[in-house]
């Protein structure tokens, strides 16, 4: 037998290692072209699937003007409309005759666990059109990741200009992002870019290069980026601790928001209505409710969210009887029902159809309310 070099030994040694290595990644390479269920993906083509943003002056960032249909939670179709809503399009000067109902929130109102046009404002369209309200038109101005200020400052710069009837604010969550902070929101909050996201972007040639080649690739990147920024469910997870304490500051500029909110819509002759926020999250929580309620995002323990959500409501309703809006109550009756959740404010297509019910039967009261020019009443 010949006798090898110690050089050789060693190839020979990790020739197998080198094989096995390769034959995994040729089989990791082959499921992932195979068997996902996002087919072939690169970090472009993602990004055409999912919802776009662009910067604002008055919001931190809108949906672009131009007609998407991008893929959500569980892979579920949205449509953009041409507009930058979702749902149907709509003409910018409201037609003759037709009452226009605009909803503004975030990732609550654009009701993003249901696909198509079953997100709860657009069934309260249909609802209310099919209970005697046919000229009745639904324009969802919800954009996930608004809080208070951010629909304020899209309604102040644009949504004026739809001429809505009837503009409903349904937000808090959002909100609390900055709720145990002492800095003011103009100092917190950074200006959206749109290159920010490397999960969709590329970072050099070399990345793009193994991006188009490699779907194994793109598979461990993603959840490698993922990973380094703590991506969840409502994007990059803040960091810090825990807290239960909320600052007066907050509560108050959450109070501004609203105020504002209120009086826009009275200053161009729109009826404005307050909703209160439907939760999973209540004194009484479960262990595995708690499991599906996403602290970190609030930066608030869970006794820390029962206090905030309990310092919200109250602000809506101290400033719907002070100013003359509306107030429609979602939580009292839809408010810690779990098969109605996906997680602390989310709905299922159960919960969203329960709200839209709920919502469209109050609206009607409104609406008849309106019609015979009665004063507006707690809900």
């Amino acid at each position: 037998m010949p006798e090898y070099s110690l050089k050789k030994k060693i190839l020979f040694s990790l020739l197998p290692a080198l094989v096995a290595f390769f034959l995994a990644l040729l089989l990791g390479e082959l499921y992932a072209r195979l068997f996902s269920q996002y087919g072939y993906v690169t970090p472009e083509i993602l990004k055409n699937r999912s919802l776009q943003y662009e910067p604002s002056i008055f919001s931190r960032y809108v949906f672009p003007r131009k007609e998407l249909n991008p893929s959500g939670y569980n892979n579920l179709k949205y449509h953009i409309n041409g507009k930058g809503y979702r749902g149907h399009d709509f003409e910018v000067s409201k037609p003759a005759g037709t009452i226009r109902m605009m909803f503004y929130g975030g990732s609550a109102v654009f009701d993003q666990a249901v696909g198509g046009d079953n997100d709860w404002p657009h069934r309260v369209e249909r609802i209310l059109r099919g209970n005697g309200f046919p000229n009745l038109e639904v324009i969802n101005a919800g954009v996930p990741g608004s809080d208070t200020f951010d629909s304020f400052g899209r309604f102040f710069s644009e949504g004026h200009l739809f001429q809505p009837d009837y503009v409903v604010l349904y937000n808090a969550w959002n909100d609390f992002e900055y709720f145990t902070k002492k800095d003011p929101i103009l100092r917190q909050f950074q200006p959206y870019l749109a290159g920010m996201d490397p999960r969709v972007n590329y970072q050099n040639r070399p990345d793009k290069f193994f991006c188009e080649h490699s779907q194994l690739y793109v598979r461990l990147r993603s959840r490698y980026y993922n990973w380094k920024f703590r991506i969840g469910p409502e994007g990059s997870q803040p960091q810090g601790e825990l807290s239960e304490q909320i600052t007066d500051q907050a509560l108050r500029q959450y109070q501004i928001n609203v105020e504002m909110f209120v009086e826009l819509a009275k200053n161009i002759g729109a009826t404005p209505i307050l909703m209160i926020q439907a939760r999973l999250v209540s004194p009484d929580n479960t262990e595995a409710e708690k499991k599906r309620i996403k602290y970190q995002y609030a930066l608030l323990t869970h006794q820390g969210l029962v206090k905030a959500f309990s310092a919200t409501d109250q602000i809506l309703r101290e400033v719907a009887q002070n100013q003359g809006a509306f107030l429609i109550d979602a939580n009292q009756e839809l408010g810690a029902k779990s098969d109605l959740f996906i997680d602390h404010i989310h709905l299922n297509d159960l919960g969203s159809r329960a709200l839209a019910e709920l919502a469209a039967a109050e609206l009607e009261k409104i609406l008849k309310e309106k019609s015979r020019g009665q004063e507006p009443e707690e809900k």
